[in-house]
């Protein structure tokens, strides 16, 4: 990431509400605004919670919105499956729907969830 790049952070949980139900995650902030943006900005989601990954398959971040393949570049998995990054081209003022993927380590079991990018308007 170069000097002029922006970068933001998304910092993911996954929990359960009661033993043997499944699991669930959230992400704070739900509503990523990026309207004080100009330009690219590196988006990296950090899991918080211990006992948990980002699945390397290629599901940890997928974008949903259409046209999220030309404002968003590949999502990558670190090493140890508790960081994804991508970089967001932030270029057409769209919001985007996307869904981060964790999985629990102890049982394999996936929980997903589809929060929103709002790029800046111009």
């Amino acid at each position: 990431m170069s000097k002029q790049e922006q970068a933001v952070v998304v910092h993911v949980v996954a929990y359960r509400k009661a033993a043997g139900l499944h699991i669930q995650a959230a992400v704070t902030p739900e509503l990523l605004d990026l309207t004080a943006y100009s330009g690219p900005v590196t988006i990296q989601w950090k899991l918080d919670t211990r006992g948990f990954r980002f699945p390397t398959d290629g599901t940890a971040i997928v974008f949903t919105s259409p046209g999220a393949k030309k404002s968003f570049g590949p999502v990558s998995v670190s090493k140890d499956g508790r960081v994804a990054s991508a970089k967001n081209k932030n270029a057409d003022g769209l919001a985007f729907a996307y869904n981060v993927s964790v999985v629990e380590e102890e049982t394999g079991l996936t929980a997903v969830l589809d929060p929103i990018i709002q790029n800046r308007n111009f």
